[in-house]
């Protein structure tokens, strides 16, 4: 049998050249720990499975490992390009050793090999993308506001329409496949609300609206042949699953948009008040869940306001108010939510943006606040922030509470006092 010593030195030896072309590319991101550990993990299964010589424990071990890639939502492609590495550098070994016997047998393992991992991943795959999206309605479901958003979760029900008719082996009907006739085509064909249609964000859903349509034609396409050809549809499937993210990520900007534009405002900044504050959370974390999206708190604070009050009086302190608060809306998204928090205290929301991309975003307030100057009269004043970033994690409680919603803000707090007590002027 070919599976020697060699054999299983040169599959670990082509796993970690596989890794480390990967890591050096950026597909792999070793900072993430998490990711990181479960990455080792599927190298793990991966050895052990193809070191196996027993059939019943090698059914058992493409099991386990084609279920962790899954689970950890570890790709395909990434799965298949592995397999076939380590099968070049098998054949290529057993080639120059002249081992010709050998070499058929092991053409003939891994080609089997594949197609059992293929067809293993493409049911399990299948079932977690209908898992996935049934959570994903029941995040728009909890939504006190649903908005905009209930036309995402007429694009789900249509995704989940054409799971249940791959899952079905074609026994029901698919959903529309013409991109203008399904229900959110519709609707976005027929919408006119001016600050919505002419967003480029608006734009791109349509785009992405009419590639989804066309993956979904070929998943139908495929479907109907005789001979199915499972490591298209996964990597269909795989395709419809991140358009129909990116759809609800240009949705929920949209809907952000349309919010900011309908709540109340304070009258001396024009932005969003306190008692806003708990009501967008809790919509803006299951907005994150629904669309696997990350978002991130900022929290602001002039530096020694008190003193600016008391030097030049209230009206001074409201003209660097108001400076700073067109510093923000300057800087940031029309799709981010600025609160005025108290006096002189400001948390902005950040949807769909990441704890160092919000980092990045505070940098920045914190330098430009630094070179404004504000004229009131005669007076030529500056002023400087601090800041604190936190992110918000939204893969945890099934249900948002006003406690939750509170631990969030005495994070970012907490990083905020932090700044204060390294000098101010800076960004934790």
């Amino acid at each position: 049998m070919f599976k020697t010593e060699s054999y299983l030195s040169t599959i670990e030896s082509s796993i970690d050249d596989f890794y480390s072309d990967f890591t050096r590319e950026g597909y792999l991101d070793n900072s993430d720990f998490e990711y990181a550990k479960a990455i080792n993990r599927h190298k793990e299964l991966f050895v052990s499975l193809l070191a196996s010589t027993d059939v019943n424990d090698t059914v058992e071990k493409t099991e386990e490992f084609v279920h962790f890639c899954v689970t950890h939502e570890i790709p395909y492609m990434f799965v298949y390009g592995e397999l076939l590495t380590i099968a070049r550098n098998l054949m290529g070994l057993l080639a120059k050793e002249g081992d010709l016997e050998n070499l058929k047998k092991l053409n003939d393992y891994f080609d089997n090999l594949e197609y059992e991992i293929t067809v293993a991943y493409f049911h399990k795959f299948l079932r977690r993308l209908a898992v996935k999206n049934h959570l994903r309605l029941s995040h728009i479901a909890n939504l006190v506001e649903k908005n905009l958003m209930i036309h995402y979760q007429q694009h789900i029900e249509w995704l989940i329409a054409l799971i249940a008719y791959i899952e079905n082996h074609c026994k029901t009907s698919y959903p529309e496949l013409d991109h203008t006739l399904c229900v959110f085509g519709k609707w976005l064909h027929n919408t006119s609300v001016p600050y919505i249609v002419t967003t480029s964000h608006f734009k791109e859903v349509s785009r992405l609206h009419q590639n989804l349509h066309d993956a979904a034609s070929d998943v139908v396409g495929q479907c109907q042949q005789l001979i199915q050809k499972p490591k298209h549809l996964i990597h269909l499937l795989q395709r419809l699953d991140y358009i129909s993210l990116e759809i609800g990520n240009e949705i929920a900007i949209l809907n952000d948009m349309m919010l900011i534009e309908e709540y109340s405002k304070d009258p001396l900044t024009g932005l969003l008040t306190r008692r806003l504050f708990d009501k967008v959370m809790m919509g803006q974390i299951e907005t994150a869940k629904a669309t696997e999206s990350q978002c991130s708190l900022i929290m602001c604070d002039l530096d020694h306001f008190k003193v600016i009050n008391d030097t030049h009086g209230h009206l001074a302190g409201d003209a660097v108010i108001q400076d700073f608060s067109a510093l923000l809306k300057k800087i940031l998204r029309k799709s981010d939510f600025i609160f005025r928090y108290g006096g002189e205290e400001f948390i902005i929301l950040l949807p769909a943006t990441s704890k160092n991309e919000a980092r990045t975003i505070a940098q920045k307030i914190c330098n430009e606040a630094f070179s404004q100057i504000v004229l009131f009269g005669t007076l030529s004043l500056r002023y400087t922030v601090s800041i604190g970033v936190s992110p918000v994690i939204t893969d945890s409680a099934s249900y948002i509470l006003k406690e939750t919603i509170q631990s969030y803000v005495s994070e970012v707090d907490s990083k905020l006092y932090l700044a204060k007590q390294n000098g101010r002027n800076r960004v934790e």
